[in-house]
């Protein structure tokens, strides 16, 4: 079925990226008009970390034509005892219409109308961008709630942890399906490992500083996460097979790296091309040439982000599966 999937605004083209993975589907699959995305999807839709609102597409107009298109839309083919019609102008366009006029035309044309604007059944949003205006049914309104499960509200904490809402979308990135596990060989203190889990993911954590893997195993408990595995070893030593692996590189002065950054990277990289059996999402520093050192690997670079931390330090995101 087509969704609108409506894009939350801290990076667009990772919040796209991250409904494509999940989906299964690829750029030319889809049509993007502001922070609107549009496309043939069918998933849990309430993994997603960067969309704000998923709809289930029902027609779009142009400005001059909306009251015949929606004089002219079958409305009962969607009603259902009750609705209500909201505008959300995605860019403060120019848009005259009020929500009362519109939602004339379904009262005229369905059978029974009943007007709920808190509880009704069918919830009709016109979604109003720069050039066409859509017209959809709210399937899905995300609220995870981030706020409740950032770093300084957990119960052990470090200053170099990845907020809740990024961790996610990391691990969505991977496309990973029910049924697999998520792996996080620099897990620290449990970030990833908590999103993942609260998706329902098995996930396996490691690290080589045991008071770490203590304060990991608090905050998943906290957060009543299930099914983890949590084990204190070397990242660049791993020997068994592993589905998908999503990690946050260690950096820095807080954490207690004993190699060279680079050796340190090199090494786990060439544990990673032989133990990965799908993908994986890394997260390097800004400040380090992680392109110079992926060109040395037999990785493909599916995709590539920039998030924006402070002023001082950003995160480069990257998608990588195996060259065939």
């Amino acid at each position: 079925m087509k969704r609108i999937f409506l894009l939350s605004g801290e990076d667009l083209e990772l919040a796209k990226a991250e409904v494509l993975a999940l989906a299964d589907r690829s750029n030319k699959d889809c049509q993007m008009v502001d922070n609107v995305l549009i496309l043939e999807a069918d998933f849990d839709f309430r993994r997603l970390a960067l969309t704000r609102k998923v709809y289930d597409y029902l027609f779009e107009s142009n400005y001059k034509d909306l009251d015949k298109t929606m004089e002219d839309f079958d409305w009962n083919s969607v009603y259902d005892k009750s609705f209500s019609l909201r505008i959300t102008n995605v860019g403060n366009f120019a848009f005259h219409e009020t929500e009362a006029r519109l939602a004339r035309h379904i009262w005229k044309k369905v059978q029974s109308p009943r007007v709920d604007l808190d509880f009704s059944q069918t919830k009709i949003e016109v979604i109003v961008t720069e050039k066409k205006i859509f017209v959809a049914r709210l399937n899905t309104e995300l609220k995870h709630e981030f706020h409740k499960r950032r770093p300084q509200t957990r119960p052990e904490r470090h200053p170099t942890t990845i907020n809740p809402k990024l961790a996610r979308a990391m691990v969505n990135l991977t496309g990973v399906p029910v049924g697999k596990v998520i792996y996080d060989p620099f897990c620290g203190t449990g970030g990833i490992l908590i999103e993942a889990g609260l998706m329902r993911f098995k996930t396996f954590g490691m690290d080589i500083d045991s008071d770490m893997l203590e304060k990991a195993r608090k905050n998943l408990e906290y957060f009543k996460i299930k099914h983890f595995h949590l084990e204190q070893g070397d990242a660049t030593k791993i020997s068994n097979l592993v589905d998908y692996v999503v990690t946050d590189l260690p950096y820095g002065r807080s954490s207690k790296i004993s190699h060279d950054l680079t050796d340190l990277y090199a090494r786990f990289l060439t544990t990673l091309e032989n133990i990965l059996r799908y993908k994986a999402v890394i997260i390097f520093p800004n400040f380090f040439d992680h392109r110079a050192l992926l060109k040395r690997t037999n990785f493909k670079v599916e995709k590539e982000f920039t998030w924006y931390v402070h002023k001082s330090l950003s995160r480069n995101i990257v998608l990588l599966s195996k060259k065939r």
